[in-house]
């Protein structure tokens, strides 16, 4: 359980107080690699730091290999360290977390990892987000890639004990960069609302998020705008508050493939297919889907579909496969997906299904 939240700019100045908790223990550092000085984050980090032990890791692929997660840990027991600190986007997160959690596992990883299995305590972890979007920092689960195939590792103990939320390392986020992580908030808060895991608490959660997004995520890309930049990370964090609870759904389930063979970055291909499944949703969780249309001002599902389109136009997402550079042949690698997440989607969709969806948006 999170104990420890600060959100807000300038909230990493509370990392102080941790530090001085731990003070002597070695700290493994996981950071992404141009981002940690791009953000501004690698200058006040070396300063809260200063007179403490650290390793930096930062070689990992944006998409977490299992090779990654080993690679890290070998490296954190070598090190003799006590005490992780992710700062990043959602793969430097997800590595920490699977890295912090698993670094006492005794017998074979990928089988712990399968039965999704701890048995120990990890050591203490603090988790800030240096792009709004991904909502790990406050997730109970981590993503990795095993064979090539996404692996979802889910335990109560990976979630951080600490998470500082501070939007000034958003502030030099370029707008593509801005755009894909602010519509993976969106998709989170959307797919939860409607989750069949979903409950009275996460839909609140839900609420916040696409409040918060919808009604600043423009603003921030389009004219960087820090008060805006601020809202949508404090979005993001609400919308991995809600699918703690609820998981997602059909959106995300199916744009793994698309970043995995394609390289869409994650949340544009999310959003890619948002629309259609929320078309597809709407008889079976029309009560849902309404608050989330009153939630964007759209009189109903028509005009929320058409408020939606252009909310990615004008936020510079292209909602056509054929000019990402996916073409109809290639349709049926995409259908494969999680299946998991499919159960938890209002509309139970057959393969059929989903290639006539992706074809809708050719």
């Amino acid at each position: 359980m999170i104990e420890n939240i600060y959100i807000g700019k300038g909230s990493i100045s509370n990392l102080s107080g941790m530090l001085k908790l731990y003070s002597g223990k070695k700290v493994f550092l996981v950071t992404g690699k141009s981002s940690y000085e791009k953000s501004g984050a690698q200058e006040i980090m070396e300063s809260l730091l200063k007179g403490m032990p650290y390793f930096r890791f930062s070689e990992f692929e944006k998409n977490t290999k299992l090779e990654d997660v080993e690679k890290g840990i070998a490296l954190f027991n070598k090190e003799n360290c006590e005490l992780t600190i992710a700062i990043g986007g959602g793969s430097a997160i997800d590595i920490a977390k699977l890295i912090n959690s698993l670094s006492k596992v005794q017998g074979n990883l990928e089988k712990t990892i399968r039965a999704n299995r701890l048995d120990q305590k990890p050591f203490p972890f603090a988790a800030i987000p240096t792009t709004a979007g991904s909502g790990s920092e406050a997730t109970h689960f981590a993503v990795m890639y095993i064979n090539g195939e996404k692996h979802s590792f889910a335990h109560r103990y990976i979630l951080p004990e600490y998470v500082f939320v501070d939007s000034q390392f958003t502030y030099s986020m370029k707008a593509y960069l801005t755009a894909c992580t602010g519509a993976d908030a969106f998709c989170q808060g959307i797919e939860s609302m409607w989750a069949n895991q979903g409950n009275t608490e996460s839909k609140e959660y839900a609420k916040k998020a696409i409040q918060l997004v919808w009604n600043n995520l423009e603003e921030a890309v389009v004219n960087n705008d820090h008060a805006s930049k601020d809202a949508v990370i404090e979005g993001a964090y609400w919308a991995g508050k809600a699918i703690n609870i609820s998981k997602t759904t059909v959106s995300h389930a199916l744009s793994y493939k698309m970043t995995s063979l394609f390289d869409v970055p994650h949340g544009h291909a999310v959003a890619l297919t948002l629309v259609p499944v929320m078309k597809a949703n709407y008889e079976y969780a029309r009560k849902d889907i309404q608050r989330i249309l009153s939630l964007i001002n759209a009189k109903n599902l028509s005009d929320g579909v058409v408020k939606i389109g252009k909310f990615w136009e004008r936020i510079g997402l292209c909602m056509k496969l054929s000019r990402l550079g996916i073409e109809e042949n290639q349709i049926s690698k995409l259908s494969n997906c999680n299946l998991e997440r499919l159960k938890n989607n209002p509309a139970m969709l057959t393969k059929e299904d989903i290639e006539k969806l992706f074809r809708s948006i050719l």
